[in-house]
């Protein structure tokens, strides 16, 4: 089946922060470049964004623009596939994830380029209805349309639902997901919207109906190849 359209590719690692892939002059920062390497070199691979969580130094977020998803998948059946992932492996402390969104706009690149990304998840049972995510949609628009409007230091976001089922939980649960990427000028700015009276009232509109939100910031700039 053709997945027509362009896609994201959204990849979580552990990496440990002492694993110095930021530094071209180490084992682990040259591992680091030639698998970016291999990944550019990719038909359909627009681009590449890559950054440690601000909160939590030995997760590494990569987010990978595609033609479209069968670009992606066509290349993880190619020859090159396999060393490409023992580049990776070798650097990781533990097992990765990865996943497919459709995002709004496309390319993100104005949430992307901002000085600080806050990345949310929102978690869903997997046996929602398109009725109930086309609910929740209406009112994620909302809360986006009145953050927009009221939020100090937002610089733009972009969204979608998540193509695969993800696992989610301490039991890996299977479920439904939407990611939503918010550029903002700073953490502080962010953080700081999240204590006015504005996103109180608002961020019920969020988590009515899911069964969770995680939310963590990166900077992309400077990450971007």
């Amino acid at each position: 089946m053709a997945h027509p359209g362009p896609v994201s590719e959204i990849a979580i690692f552990s990496i440990p922060s002492t694993t110095t892939i930021e530094q071209s002059g180490t084992k682990a920062g040259e591992t680091w470049a030639s698998a970016e390497e291999t990944i550019r070199n990719v038909p359909g691979c627009q681009e590449i964004y890559w950054s440690r969580w601000v909160e939590n130094k030995d997760i590494v977020q990569m987010i990978i623009n595609w033609d479209s998803y069968d670009h992606h998948m066509n290349f993880t059946k190619s020859p090159d596939y396999p060393g490409l992932i023992e580049k990776f492996a070798s650097l990781f402390s533990g097992p990765p994830a990865m996943y497919h969104a459709h995002l709004k706009p496309f390319p993100p690149e104005a949430a992307f380029n901002a000085p600080v990304l806050e990345l949310c998840t929102v978690y869903f049972s997997a046996s929602i209805s398109e009725e109930e995510k086309e609910k929740w949609y209406h009112n994620f628009k909302n809360f986006m349309e009145q953050m927009i409007v009221d939020a100090e230091g937002l610089v733009a976001e972009a969204h979608g639902w998540v193509m695969e089922e993800v696992e989610h939980g301490k039991n890996k649960e299977k479920c439904k997901a939407f990611v939503c990427g918010i550029g903002w000028d700073s953490v502080d700015k962010h953080m700081g919207h999240r204590g006015t009276e504005s996103f109180k009232s608002t961020v019920g509109l969020l988590t009515e109906g899911a069964l969770s939100l995680e939310m963590h910031h990166v900077v992309f700039a400077g990450g971007q190849s």
